[in-house]
Order: C-alpha cells, then structure tokens, then sequence
C-alpha cells in the first residue's frame, strides 16, 4: 500500500519529464528496430538486389554499413540511458527523502521498476510499429526482398532495451544505496571533484591510445591486404576520442584564462559552469561527435565516390563518341588515329559475374583509352598488347593480385574460355567492368573475320545517326550513376541516422535544460540581470560546439577516407576535393540553434518568478 501511493506520488511529480522519455525511448526503440533490421537483413541486399559486379564493387562498404548499423544502435541505446540517468537524478532528492524515512531498498526499487515498465512498454509498442511501417515502406520502394520486420528482431529491441534499463537504474540505485545517505547529504554535491584533471587517468588514457596507434603502424606494415590496413586506421580514430577528456579539458582551461583576460563576464563564468559541469559537456561533445561523423561521413562517401566516377572517364577516356552495334558487321574501313573498329562480347565467368571481353591493340590504347596499370602489371599490358595470345588484363575491383597468373575461365557466347591473368588495370568506366584481351587473338578464338566490328570508337565528331551513339558527358553520366548503384539503403540509414539524432538531441537538451533551473534562479536570487542570464547560456550553448568542432574535422575526414578506401583504391580519388567540412559546419549550426532555442526556452519561463528563495529550498526541485 505504501509502495503504491509513493509510486502515485513519484508518478505525478516531474509528468513532463516522463512525457520526455517516453517520447526519447519510443524514438530509440524506432532507431533500434529499423538500424538492427538493416544490420542482420543487408545480405539480402548484397545477394538479390545487386549484381555480383556490384557486390564484388561494393562489399566494402556494405561491410562497414553493417558496423554502422550496429554502432548505430548502440550509440542510440547510449543517448537513452544518458536521459533516463539524468531523470534518475531529477528524482534523487525524492530518492534521498525515501532513505531518510526508512524505506527499505527493495520498496526503493519496486517503485523505480513498476514506473519504468509503464513508460517502456507503451513506447516499445508504439516505437515498434512505427519502425515496422517505416522499414515496410523503404523495402517496397527499394525493392528490398525482406518486405517484414521478423518477429526475432523485435524480441531482439526489447531484449535490448530491457537490459539497458536494468543496468542503468541497478547501477544508479547501486551508487545511491551504498554508504551513507546522511553522510552523503551533508557532503553535498559531488559534481565539483569532476573540476580537477586526474593525472593518473591522464596517463592512461595516452598510454591505450599510444597502443592503438602502435597496432595501427604493425597492422600497416604487416598486413597486404588493402581493406584490412585501411581499417586499421580506426584505432586513430579510437585513439582520439579516448583523448577526448583530457584535451577537451585542456581547452576548457584556455577558454578560462582567455576569457578571464578578456574580462568578458558572461563568457567566463559560462566557462566556469561548464568546467563544473564537465560530465554533461562531454555527453554533448560525444553526441555530436558520433552522429556527425557517421552521417557526414557516409554522405561524403558518396558524393566522393560519384564525383570519381565522372573523373575517371574524364581523365582516361579520350574518344568523344562510341557506337555500340550490338551485332557482328563488316569493317567500311580500317580503324586509325580517328576511328577505331572494335569487339566488345558481353560474356560471364565462372562464377557467373557480368564482364565485357573487349579487344585492344597499341592503337586503341594510344589514340582512344588511357589504360593506367597496377603497380606490377606493365610486362602484363604488354603481352596483351602485343602478343597473339589468352593473356587477359583484368578490372584491380574485380581481381587481386595473388590472381596474376592463374587461369580464368569465362563463357563467351555459351563456351568457356580459358585465359591467364596477365595483370590488373584501374577501371575507366564504373558502369561496367571491362577484361582487355588482344584483339587478334580474341577474333581467330570467336571465329571473326579481321575486318568484321560490333563496336566503334570515334575521335572526333561524327554523322552518324543511332540510338545507340553515346557521347562522353553519357559515358560520364552513367560511371556516376553506377559508382554507387544499389546503396540506396545505404544512404536512406545516414538521413535516418541524422533525422533521429536530431530528435534525441532536443530531447536531451530539454533533460539538462530542466536541471540547469536551480542555477538560473541561483542567478536572480544574486540580482543578476535577466539578459545576463541569456548571454551566459547562449555561450554554454556555443563551447560544446567549439569543443566538438575540434575533434569532428579530423575525425570525420579519417572517418571518410577509411570507408572510400575500403571501398576502391585510392587511385580512384586523386584530385577528389572532400566537401564534408561544409556538411559538418551547417549541421554544427543546426545543432547551436537546437541548443540555444531549448535552453532559451526554459530560461524564459522562469523569466517572471519571484520566489526564488522559496523555490531553492525546495529540495524536490
């Protein structure tokens, strides 16, 4: 009985914090469901939607999408428990009062956990549905072959929300529980002892970030494979946010003496406070940090990879026009500087993946095709050139290069075919993958006459009218469009990535808003004027941003090059300017203005109150 009217009264008190985090766990479980569905339902993506030419392209990155995902919902889990520990300690006075009067712990945690599984079932509920009806509508549009949310994936989000919750409120009520709740309240606040930087943990925390950086440099010179040195580079990553604490404090004490210098009163004392208030700083700082970086990340990757695929063509390709005949026809004339008649089979490998055997010859490669080889397979590009003979110069994203030398078999007009990789080349067109063999030899193998073509090359302008004729801005164009070609599930994650992150955080900010009450009317309690006031919460607003700022550039750009690399080799990205900075300035602003609005909002309802001396008393507050 007893339990159940503290219950009524815990329930009454604080209704629009409660209002806060059912929406926060509804959006969470929203997030949690449509990221952990992408994460364990991408391979039917990679096997039905896509080609194998696209899968082989693009299993990098998909790869990392599924990290992603799954570091997506972690890091929305995270930003729940950060609120559901800060309505924790709205209550803890409440908490406090129930200790003084004798409530026995177990009473303490039945009322907590009755509370919490009112709040979470109706938003699990609620969150799943809406992440069902969501994933739905992207698997119809993208032709997704997983139409439905199974029923393990929603037994997978409650799981998890179940366990994050009882590890959150056990351990909150674990720290209030243990020692002395007299002696506790008398000690008062402990939140000033976070205002002193611990040597100790200092050197720490550079001692793991230097092995990581040194288990990044072993994995660089050991390793051969390309991917798997490139994501390496995540332990700089690593290394940097296991720095975040002493470098953001470090700036911190800058702004102080900066300030101070400055005499700027408003700014320094904003310094102060958050200096005091260092653990909710770097709950901010790490917010922003993660979701810029995942999205920004991601969206630069690709916009880079796309703008790749316009370059390549435009650097390498030197014909303005080509005909497709698709049918085997006569020559009208010899190929020369000008025109050059050509063979192109549309044929399979072995293990089914789409490629085009097309012949060259030194004319070809000098007037109409830059072919730039891997490093190594120039005695290759020769034998293929000159040689009449089953040497072939394979696509460097469809072989590696312990290939070079081993036989292939490919299915050229219903027979296979053997021929031995002579090397690899960096492709020219991402629209298709293209195997280079001498032309002569690819014509005694087809039975085709010397002066027979199914496809021609024209240097310069043509009259030839065809619906077949592509230009180079087409040949451009579609390099492009396929560079990427199957990812849009991909990029629909980074929009719902940011579109949630944005929810959460005015979520949380209304959290910490609401505590920094007691502050303000510290503030007005003094005299101090209102617009004062406003000026010192706009910059606690602007030094998280600033302190973000900071590691988001590096991070993001590492980030971003990580994913691009793994993906293609760097060849593909010389002279590819990254345009994420202007990405992650405008979501910085976006984030101030969020910030600012939230905490002006409930600056100004406290604009009119009076009994500030009451209302400090009032320890329920």
């Amino acid at each position: 009985m007893f339990g159940t009217k503290i219950g009524k009264l815990l329930k009454n008190s604080g209704k629009k914090e409660r209002i806060q985090f059912w929406f926060a766990s509804m959006v969470t479980v929203t997030a949690t469901l449509l990221y952990t569905m992408f994460a364990f339902g991408l391979s039917d993506i990679t096997n039905d939607s896509l080609s194998k030419n696209d899968v082989q392209q693009l299993q990098g990155v998909l790869s990392s999408v599924i990290l992603i995902s799954i570091i997506a919902v972690m890091f929305f889990q995270w930003i729940l428990a950060t609120q559901l520990q800060n309505l924790f300690n709205i209550r803890k006075h409440f908490t406090e009062a129930l200790l003084l009067m004798g409530t026995p712990h177990k009473k303490i945690v039945k009322i907590y956990v009755s509370e919490l599984v009112q709040v979470h079932v109706s938003a699990t509920l609620i969150g799943c549905v809406i992440g069902s009806s969501i994933y739905i509508v992207v698997a119809n549009v993208l032709q997704i072959e997983e139409r439905y949310v199974p029923v393990q994936i929603y037994l997978i989000c409650v799981l998890i929300g179940i366990l994050l919750n009882s590890y959150t409120i056990g351990s909150n009520l674990y720290k209030l529980f243990r020692g002395n709740i007299v002696e506790k309240i008398r000690n008062g606040n402990d939140y000033i002892k976070t205002n002193k930087i611990n040597v100790k943990g200092v050197l720490v925390r550079i001692c793991i970030a230097a092995i990581l950086v040194i288990l990044m440099q072993y994995i660089s010179v050991t390793s051969t494979v390309r991917q798997i040195v490139e994501l390496s580079k995540i332990c700089n990553i690593l290394a940097g946010m296991i720095l975040f604490d002493p470098i953001a404090r470090g700036v911190y004490q800058l702004l102080y003496y900066m300030t101070k210098f400055m005499k700027s009163k408003d700014a320094f004392l904003s310094v102060v406070m958050s200096k005091s208030y260092f653990r909710k700083v770097k709950i901010t700082c790490m917010f922003l940090i993660l979701s810029c970086t995942l999205f920004v990340g991601l969206h630069s990757l690709f916009r880079m990879v796309r703008v790749s695929g316009e370059n390549i063509v435009d650097k390498n390709i030197g014909y303005a026009y080509v005909l497709d005949k698709k049918d085997i026809e006569v020559n009208d004339r010899e190929s020369d500087s000008d025109t050059y008649y050509g063979l192109k089979i549309k044929s399979k490998t072995e293990s089914g993946s789409n490629v085009f055997v097309s012949g060259i010859d030194s004319l070809y490669v000098n007037h109409f095709e830059k072919i730039n080889v891997v490093k190594g397979s120039e005695e290759g590009l020769n034998k293929v050139l000159n040689e009449n003979a089953n040497s072939i110069l394979m696509p460097e994203i469809f072989a590696a290069s312990s290939d070079i030398g081993k036989t292939i078999k490919i299915n050229m007009e219903g027979k296979m075919y053997d021929f031995i990789v002579a090397g690899l080349y960096y492709s020219n067109d991402f629209s298709e993958l293209n195997c280079f063999v001498n032309i002569n030899y690819l014509k005694d193998t087809l039975h085709i006459g010397s002066n027979e073509h199914n496809i021609v090359f024209f240097n310069e302008g043509n009259s030839v009218s065809d619906k077949n004729l592509l230009t180079k801005a087409d040949i451009m164009r579609k390099s492009r469009e396929r560079a990427v070609s199957g990812t849009e599930i991909v990029e629909a994650i980074t929009y719902l990535l940011i579109t949630c992150a944005v929810i959460s955080l005015f979520i949380y900010y209304s959290f910490i808003a609401k505590s920094n009450e007691k502050d303000i009317l510290r503030f007005q309690a003094m005299g101090m004027p209102y617009l004062q006031i406003i000026k010192i919460y706009i910059w606690n607003a602007v030094f998280p941003i600033i302190i973000s700022g900071i590691f988001l550039l590096p991070i993001t750009k590492k980030f971003t090059y990580i994913c691009l690399y793994v993906m293609l080799s760097p060849y593909y990205f010389v002279g590819v300017k990254d345009s994420g900075i202007y990405s992650e300035i405008v979501l910085l602003l976006l984030f101030s203005l969020i910030s600012i609005a939230v905490q002006m909002f409930y600056i100004l309802r406290l604009k009119d109150r009076k009994n500030f001396i009451e209302e400090l008393r009032n320890p329920g507050m």
